[in-house]
């Protein structure tokens, strides 16, 4: 008997979790599967929040907004509207009601239904993405016919290229390229009409970001010019830059977003400041700078307790404004303004960080949006539908254009990001020359930590299928000697990893979920649900418990789980982290990201502000406070002097983007994960049958 449900113009599979329709697949998860087949199973019955947590969570206690992002993401995949539902309707103060029709399909298997068409057939096709380095690979999209996607370079330059746009109208690339980790990033535009690649930039200043403006005529970029980072426009003719000029923006460390579709003015992104206590935080909003008038106006305003407005883009016709908004740590959505009125017209979730977005060339009104992982996504302004391909191709990602139907330009990565290094304690050390550890690999090495007597280290690696959790010792008689502890998926991120005192478990999260991992007995323990978002976990100081800090209804509530009563208990609100240095002092990370020490009287000693990062490490030890954070194009390690407030830096690394590290039980050394060369490459990606 087949298990394929027809509801509306979606075929799902009550097994499997598949939801296909004419113009999409996707693939529902678990939990908001279950939640979908017990609705079905009560159609026309109000389904109480107590029966869903009975039979669809199983009496854990989870909190409105998990309930709600489930039902969200069933109706994001049925196509469903909560203001006109025709799947699945909100009872206020009472449930959900399943008011669609069901019907039985067919006994033909899904994969014999009416294929994809168009753009989505071509992105089925990238599921077999180690094409890339194998010069092509076949998908079975169709019960049998199989396709092949063509991967075919842009620029073929060896180094790391990146920051790609493309201009339609001249049929122009522009980029930023670096034959290794130790120089700055250059500018460069690629004729891809002529075929003739230009190098725009010749000096040592170190660029980030460029832009076309809509004509071909004009260059927007930023350059370091030893005073910090400053934005300039020059025309652009056959390959040259002519006429630079610095704009006056009132602003500091903006982010360039692109230009107005008129090219009149240019969008950046920038942090609006909060009032002058410590406990108000800023975010980023949308800013248009007007090139000849010379003024900036805001554009969007956030009301976030996240980074804010991160992406933004205004379609080619001037018509939206779309703006990608990091709401908290690990939420984002996806807002359509109209430019017309500056009315918002789409706001919605967005289940992956989109680290690029560009309006489409090929099809009015849709928007492309993708992700570091590989995550791909278009999205519908007339029809309010986001379609999120169900599969991700890691090592292929931020598009940045169309060259025509089916046709995308994406940047390829080798995925060899990372070396694990080692470095004397730079505030303790008084030789910095000794030999340190070392650990090369052809995989990405994230998150070093040393076990609880610097004996070992843990750390994880990841290929195209799946992501590692190894221990090496490095001393004693078994040095050298490596453990797989534990197997992931490879799109997986796992964060937060700490040993606990006693060095027998560890603690981590695999995207918003909290795990333990036993050493000794070699058991993984989830310790939540994969409903809850789970932010900075740390141990107490005596082993017994660990504090973590959950969203619910957009706020963040600081927990406690005894490992002895197995048992969650709530400590207090609006605080990210509390972490315990070993002669029981107590320090809170507030949400806008102050770290405070509490007195024993009850109040508060404010003691920094750190980077609002939704990965960010604090170490409590020997009267001091240990954090990284970023300025200019160099990593730093911080160390504040609990006594004297007295604060030091030490540069890290230059060019990079990532502040996990940590040291030594007994302070004589640092480690972290060092960032390679990211051999990359733009290319032209094609669906051909």
């Amino acid at each position: 008997m087949s298990n394929e449900l027809i509801l509306g113009e979606n075929r799902v599979c009550a097994n499997t979790g598949r939801v296909a329709n004419s113009h999409s697949e996707q693939r529902l998860e678990p939990l908001p599967l279950a939640f979908l087949n017990y609705l079905i199973s009560r159609a026309g019955e109000v389904v109480s929040r107590q029966e869903l947590l009975e039979h669809v969570w199983c009496n854990r206690q989870v909190s409105d907004d998990a309930i709600r992002r489930v039902v969200k993401k069933v109706r994001l995949a049925l196509g469903d509207d909560a203001k006109e539902p025709r799947f699945i309707k909100t009872i206020p103060l009472q449930g959900y009601q399943f008011v669609g029709v069901v019907e039985k399909a067919s006994d033909l298997s899904i994969t014999q239904r009416r294929p994809l068409h168009g753009w989505w057939l071509f992105i089925a096709c990238l599921i077999g993405i180690v094409l890339v380095w194998l010069g092509g690979a076949h998908f079975d999209a169709k019960g049998g016919a199989h396709y092949e996607a063509k991967i075919t370079p842009l620029t073929r330059i060896s180094g790391s290229e990146m920051g790609g746009e493309y201009n339609a109208k001249t049929n122009t690339l522009v980029f930023m390229y670096r034959g290794s980790n130790r120089e700055p990033f250059s500018l460069y535009a690629k004729d891809l009409t002529r075929n003739l690649l230009y190098r725009l930039s010749y000096d040592d200043g170190a660029y980030h970001s460029i832009s076309m403006s809509p004509d071909g005529q004009q260059v927007l970029f930023k350059r370091d010019t030893g005073e910090g980072y400053h934005v300039f426009v020059a025309q652009y003719h056959q390959g040259a830059l002519l006429h630079q000029r610095r704009l006056e923006i009132p602003h500091k460390n903006l982010s360039l977003l692109g230009w107005s579709a008129n090219g009149q003015s240019i969008l950046y992104n920038a942090n609006v400041a909060g009032d002058n206590t410590y406990y108000k935080a800023s975010s980023k909003a949308i800013f248009s700078y007007h090139l000849t008038q010379q003024v900036s106006t805001q554009v969007t305003f956030p009301l976030s307790k996240g980074r804010g407005d991160i992406l933004a883009r205004e379609s080619f016709d001037g018509k939206y404004l779309a703006v990608v908004r990091n709401q908290q740590l690990r939420q984002y959505r996806l807002l359509v303004f109209a430019l017309a009125d500056g009315k918002l017209i789409h706001e919605m979730p967005l289940g992956f960080e989109a680290s690029n977005m560009v309006w489409s060339h090929t099809q009015p009104n849709s928007l492309l949006l993708s992700s570091f992982k590989g995550q791909l996504a278009r999205f519908y302004v007339d029809s309010g539908v986001l379609n999120v391909s169900a599969l991700v191709t890691p090592g292929l990602n931020d598009v940045f254009g169309e060259c025509a139907q089916d046709c995308l330009l994406m940047r390829r990565h080798g995925m060899n990001y990372r070396d694990i290094v080692s470095m004397p304690n730079p505030f303790v050390a008084k030789d910095m020359t000794s030999a340190m550890l070392k650990i090369a690999s052809d995989q990405v090495e994230w998150s070093p930590i040393y076990n609880h007597d610097g004996t070992a280290i843990f750390y994880l690696s990841r290929d195209s299928r799946y992501s590692y959790l190894y221990q090496l010792r490095t001393e004693g008689v078994n040095a050298g000697k490596k453990t797989r502890l534990y197997r992931f998926d490879t799109l997986d991120a796992i964060n937060g990893l700490q040993v606990s005192r006693n060095g027998k478990q560890l603690l981590g999260r695999r995207e918003e979920r909290l795990f333990m991992y036993d050493i000794p007995s070699q058991k993984f323990i989830w310790l939540t649900g994969d409903d809850e978002q789970i932010m900075y976990a740390n141990w107490s100081a005596d082993g017994r418990h660990i504090y973590f800090s959950r969203v619910e209804q957009h706020r963040y509530k600081l927990l406690r789980y005894s490992l002895e009563a197995q048992k969650v208990a709530r400590v207090s609100d609006d605080i990210l982290a509390r972490i315990e240095d070993e002669s029981g002092r107590v320090f809170m990370l507030r949400d806008d990201f102050w770290l405070v020490q509490m007195r024993s009287s009850g109040d508060e000693r404010p003691l920094v502000q750190l980077p609002r990062l939704a990965e960010l490490t604090i170490i409590a030890r020997d009267n001091a406070i240990y954090w990284a954070d970023r300025q200019s194009l160099i990593v730093h390690l911080n160390k504040l002097n609990l006594n004297t407030l007295q604060q030091q830096a030490f540069p890290l690394s230059r060019n990079e983007g990532t502040f996990n590290f940590d040291l030594h039980p007994k302070l004589r050394s640092v480690i972290y994960s060092k960032e390679l060369l990211a051999a990359s490459d733009l290319v032209q990606v094609t669906d051909r049958e």
